[in-house]
C-alpha cells in the first residue's frame, strides 16, 4: 500500500517509515499539514496516518480534504480525542507509542477492504460498459457522475428527464454503486398499477383484506428490504396512496391493507418521471410534501439532442451488443452514415435510435452503411408528416402533399366519400406497398422496416385487396 505518513515528530516519522517500508508498504512523509494536503493532491495514495496534532495544526483537517481512509494517531490517548475523530470520518484511532502489530493488523484489514472495493469498481466498471456508452465530458457522463454521488449517501432520489433517455440506467447504477448493491433491486411501473390494487401492492395485504385474500401477501416495499425500490413514472402514482407511500418515505414504517399493525422496511427509494413535478404541484394530483421528500437529490438526465456527440458510440454500441444473436454479424457505419445519425432529431432518445439502428441492421444487404442506406429506411417513417391542422396524415403512394391524402377519399361532390374502416384500409395499403416498393419487393427486408414479422405481412399482403370492398 501507498501511505502518506504525516507527523511533526521526525524521529519516530523515520522511525514508522523504515517500520512500514520493511512489511512492505510504499511510504510518502509529510511534517505538517500544508505538505500533507500538498501529498494527497499528488495522487497515488491508498491510505492515510495521521497525528491528531501537527504543532499548531490540526490533523483533522485531512478529514475534510480527503475521501481516503484516515488512521489518526495521538500521543493524547484521550478516550474523547478518539471519539470526536471517529464521527469526524477516521477509519481507526491509534495511541502512541504504536504498537506495530496492532498498527500492521489494521493496514492488513484495510488492504483487504480497498482490494474488495477495486473489485466491486471493476464490476461496476463492466456493468456500465455493457449497459451505457457516453463520450468524455457528455452531458449523459455528467448525469452518471451525479448518481455515482448520489449512491454513497441514503437519501431518496428523484431522476428526472424524457422518455427513453435511460432514467433506468442510472438508477440501476446508483443502486449497483450503493451500500446496498447486494440486497434487492425492485423496479415498479407506477403508470401500469391499477388504482384499485395500488396500497395492497405497494404495502402487502392480510387475509380477507379483501375478495380472494386467502392469505398474507408481501408487497414491492417488503420485497425490496434491505435494498432499493424504483418508482417508475412517479407521476402516475394513485393519489389514494399517496399519503402512505409519505410515511413510508419518512419513518419506514409501512401498513399493510387489511392490517393495524405497523412493519419496519429498510428501503431507499429511488424514483423517475418523465413530467415536471416540481411544476404541478397540486394536492388533487401529487402532493408538495411528497415531492420534496422523494427529491431530496435531483438529477436531471439530458435528452440525446443535448448529447449528439454520444449518438454515433450509442448507434456503434447497439450493433456490437447484436453480434452473435440471430443477425450473426450485423453490418458498420460508415463515417456519413454516422454524421446522418447525429444530425438526426430523436423525439424518443436513446429508445428509438436502438430500435431505429436494430432495424438498419436487419434490413442491410451490404456491409457497411452510410448516408444513403439509413435515409430510405428513415424515409417510411418521414413520409407520415403533420397536417396543417396537427393530426399525422400519410398521403398515397405516388403523392407528395398531405392534402392528396384527403383528397383521395372524396368523392366526385367533394365529400367525403369512403368510410372511416375503407380510409384506414386505403392508408394501409398504401404504407405497405410503399415498404415494398423501398424494400426491392423483399417481403422479409420490408416487414423488418414495419416491425412485422414477415408471414404476418404475407396474410396482410394477401387481406387487404381492393380497400373499397
Amino acid at each position: 500500500m501507498n501511505i502518506l505518513l504525516a507527523d511533526d515528530d521526525g524521529a519516530l516519522r523515520k522511525e514508522l517509515s523504515v517500520f512500514l517500508s520493511l512489511n512492505g508498504h510504499t511510504v510518502v512523509q509529510a511534517s505538517d499539514l500544508g505538505e500533507a494536503l500538498r501529498g494527497l493532491q499528488a495522487g497515488g495514495i491508498d491510505a492515510v496516518l495521521a497525528d491528531l496534532y501537527l504543532g499548531a495544526e490540526n490533523g483533522m483537517d485531512i478529514l475534510a480534504a480527503t475521501k481516503l481512509p484516515v488512521i489518526v494517531i495521538s500521543g493524547m490517548g484521550r478516550i474523547s480525542d478518539a471519539v470526536a475523530a471517529l464521527r469526524a470520518g477516521a477509519w481507526d484511532f491509534l495511541e502512541k507509542p504504536v504498537a506495530p502489530d496492532r498498527l500492521l493488523g489494521l493496514l492488513r484489514n484495510l488492504d483487504r477492504g480497498l482490494s474488495a472495493e477495486r473489485g466491486m469498481e471493476a464490476l461496476r466498471d463492466g456493468w456500465l460498459a455493457e449497459h451505457a456508452v457516453c463520450a468524455k465530458g457528455s452531458a449523459f457522463e455528467r448525469a452518471l457522475l451525479q448518481a455515482r454521488e448520489a449512491a454513497r449517501s441514503p437519501l431518496s432520489v428523484l431522476i428526472s428527464g424524457e422518455s427513453g433517455t435511460g432514467k433506468d440506467i442510472v438508477a440501476r447504477y446508483i443502486h449497483f454503486c450503493s451500500p446496498r448493491s447486494a440486497a434487492p433491486f425492485v423496479a415498479v411501473n407506477c403508470a401500469a398499477i391499477p388504482h384499485e390494487l395500488a396500497e395492497s401492492l405497494l404495502f402487502g395485504s392480510v387475509r380477507g383484506a379483501y375478495t380472494g385474500a386467502e392469505g398474507d401477501r408481501p408487497g414491492w416495499f417488503q420485497a425490496a428490504d434491505g435494498g432499493t425500490l424504483f418508482l417508475d413514472e412517479l407521476g402516475e402514482i394513485p393519489q389514494a396512496v399517496q399519503a402512505k407511500l409519505l410515511r413510508a418515505a419518512e419513518s419506514g414504517e409501512i401498513q399493510r391493507l387489511g392490517s393495524s399493525a405497523t412493519e419496519r422496511v429498510n428501503v431507499r427509494i429511488v424514483s423517475a418521471t418523465n413530467g415536471d413535478l416540481a411544476g404541478r404541484r397540486d394536492p388533487r394530483s401529487f402532493r408538495e410534501d411528497l415531492y420534496w421528500r422523494l427529491a431530496q437529490i435531483a438529477i436531471e438526465v439530458p435528452p440525446l439532442r443535448e448529447r449528439r456527440g454520444d449518438i454515433g458510440l450509442l448507434a456503434n454500441f447497439f450493433l456490437a451488443r447484436m453480434k452473435g444473436g440471430a443477425l450473426g454479424d450485423p453490418p458498420g457505419l460508415d463515417g456519413e452514415g454516422i454524421e446522418w445519425l447525429s444530425r438526426r432529431d430523436w423525439p424518443g432518445n436513446v429508445r428509438e435510435l436502438r430500435a431505429f439502428v436494430e432495424r438498419a441492421a436487419w434490413s442491410a444487404d451490404k456491409r457497411l452503411l452510410g448516408k444513403t442506406d439509413l435515409a430510405a429506411l428513415d424515409g417510411l417513417a418521414s413520409r407520415i408528416k403533420p397536417a396543417p391542422g396537427g393530426a399525422g396524415v400519410a398521403p398515397q403512394s405516388g403523392k407528395s402533399g398531405d392534402t392528396d391524402f384527403i383528397d383521395s377519399i372524396r368523392d366526385e361532390t367533394g365529400r367525403v366519400g369512403l368510410s372511416l374502416r375503407q380510409a384506414k384500409l386505403r392508408f394501409e395499403k398504401a404504407y405497405i406497398d410503399r415498404a415494398m416498393e423501398i424494400s426491392g419487393g423483399s417481403v422479409a427486408k420490408a416487414a423488418r422496416a414495419l416491425g412485422l414479422l414477415p408471414n404476418n405481412l404475407s396474410r396482410k399482403l394477401r387481406g387487404l385487396g381492393d380497400p373499397e370492398d
